[in-house]
């Protein structure tokens, strides 16, 4: 299935049957995640956590926001200065969209869990941080209370305009969906990712053949950085599909600028030559 196609319908799912994951879709699952690749550096690891596993179940707590799952994928990454927590972020949307490309529900959850309760399964190190949670199973028709509450079945129609995100060639101009030659469909791949309260945190600046990607901080409960690495899986994902090459590098010179109306830079992708 097309990557692009997945990304275009792929959707939050609070709502499960209440069915546990079979076996074959367990081992199709741990056997992508054993078979990821990045572009970036950075020590991770993604668990199954499978709450019906022994005699007794193990009870994990998302506060309602969820219902009727069983399994859930946890997201632990080893903190440091570089892009650790986007690398950590760009491998588990690929896990989310190889979910969804297989018919199971997901759904990002980065405050509404039990940390405690789930860290205890995962045997957390003392220098590692558990960022993210997502159930994964089964899609039961209807909504979820909460999807009524924040209005989720708009689904992507709330995201931000295109000329919002993204410039050309630098902040002071909005970039047209014309004016994004090749990038035009990557950059609409980007658009539509999920992010922490919609906040849609990444501002990228096409400069001729390199794209420069920033994000924009919030001071209380930030999620730009995971926000960006699913981004940054989005644009890569996309322009492999399409076949437009190039690479990842953190350009120095733009690194130790001065921030640009409060957006952080984080990395460029440089088209091959």
């Amino acid at each position: 299935m097309s990557i692009i196609e997945v990304i275009k319908h792929r959707r939050s799912v609070r709502n499960y049957t209440g069915e546990v994951l079979s076996t074959d879709d367990t081992n199709r699952i741990l056997d992508f995640v054993s078979g990821l690749r990045t572009p970036f550096s950075g020590k991770y690891r993604i668990e199954l956590i499978r709450t019906h596993a022994g005699t007794e179940p193990i009870r994990l707590g998302t506060y309602g926001v969820i219902s009727g799952a069983f399994d859930f994928l946890a997201l632990i990454y080893e903190s440091d200065d570089n892009l650790a927590e986007e690398n950590a972020a760009y491998c588990f949307e690929q896990v989310v969209l190889f979910c969804a490309s297989i018919g199971l529900g997901t759904c990002w959850l980065g405050g509404t869990f039990n940390k405690s309760n789930f860290a205890s399964q995962v045997d957390l190190q003392s220098n590692e941080i558990l960022r993210i949670v997502s159930p994964v199973g089964y899609i039961k028709n209807g909504k979820h209370w909460v999807e009524n509450v924040i209005g989720a079945d708009r689904h992507h129609k709330s995201r931000k305009l295109f000329s919002a995100n993204f410039y050309d060639g630098g902040f002071d101009k909005p970039l047209t969906e014309e004016n994004a030659g090749i990038y035009r469909q990557p950059f609409e791949m980007v658009r539509l990712a999920p992010s922490a309260n919609n906040r849609q945190p990444w501002r990228i600046v096409l400069d001729n053949d390199a794209i420069h990607f920033y994000c924009r901080q919030s001071p209380l409960f930030d999620f730009s950085r995971t926000d960006i690495g699913i981004a940054l899986c989005h644009f890569d994902l996309t322009c492999k599909e399409l076949g437009i090459e190039g690479s990842f590098k953190i350009l120095e010179i733009i690194r130790k600028a001065k921030p640009v109306d409060g957006n952080r830079y984080c990395v460029s992708r440089i088209k091959a030559v």
